[in-house]
Formats: structure tokens, C-alpha cells, sequence
């Protein structure tokens, strides 16, 4: 292994190698937060409440995650809020949101708020991922 010789060199070597995967305690609770609805839809399903094939709050949110796994910056913490505004608004419009917790089925009951608390959760930590990420910038 050669030895960097100036600063320069030893600069464009550490951002060659910096992956952008320092995360603030704001963006692994957004991380954490995009998981819990994929999980609170998983547990909806197994309590019997009727999805597609492919149900989108379960996916999106996973590959929202993904992607703030890999890359760390301010278009994947804005990304993370978007899909937590985009699927809460959905699950609160949609009728099965309240078909689900009158239904009886503690499960499906359990799940679905369990749910909405999710994204309430990730709505507020993704917001504060992006404040957090502009202030570091500024």
C-alpha cells in the first residue's frame, strides 16, 4: 500500500472511500421508522385484511430504506419523508384504514394502529432528518 505523499492526495483518497453512511440519530430513527409500517402491513395480512399481490406500503417503504441505507444524503432523508406523507395520506383516506379497526380482529385492529403510529413516526423523523441535514450543510 503507497503512502499519500501530500494533503491532496490523502483528500481525494478519503472521498474516494467515503460511502456517505454517517448516520444521525435522526436518520436511524427514519430508518427504523420506514420499517414499522412494511411490518405493521405484514401483520395486517397475516390477521386476514385483503391486499395485492405486491401491497406498495409494504414495498415502498422498504426500498425508501434501501436506499437511505446506501446512500445517506439530503434526496433519500426527503425521500423518507415524502413516503411517509404519501403513504399516511392514503392510509387515512382509503376506507380500509376504518374498515380494519372496527372489524373485531384484535390483530387487524392492533396492526393497523400500530400502523398508523408507524407512519406518524416516520413523518416526524424523516422531517427532522431533513432539518438535520440542512443545518449540517449550512
Amino acid at each position: 500500500m503507497e503512502t499519500p505523499t501530500n494533503i491532496r492526495e490523502t483528500t481525494s483518497t478519503t472521498r474516494r472511500h467515503d460511502s456517505g453512511t454517517a448516520r444521525t440519530p435522526a436518520v436511524i430513527a427514519t430508518l427504523s421508522a420506514l420499517l414499522l409500517p412494511a411490518a405493521s402491513i405484514a401483520g395486517q395480512i397475516a390477521a386476514g385484511a385483503q391486499y395485492p399481490a405486491v401491497p406498495p406500503g409494504l414495498v415502498i417503504p422498504l426500498v425508501a430504506a434501501g436506499l437511505l441505507i446506501r446512500r445517506t444524503n439530503g434526496w433519500t432523508t426527503g425521500l423518507a419523508l415524502g413516503v411517509g406523507l404519501f403513504i399516511g395520506v392514503g392510509a387515512v383516506l382509503t376506507p380500509n384504514t376504518g374498515d380494519h379497526l372496527s372489524s373485531g380482529n384484535t390483530a387487524l385492529i392492533a396492526s393497523t394502529v400500530a400502523e398508523l403510529v408507524a407512519l406518524t413516526a416516520l413523518v416526524i423523523a424523516g422531517g427532522a432528518a431533513c432539518l438535520v441535514r440542512k443545518a449540517a450543510r449550512a
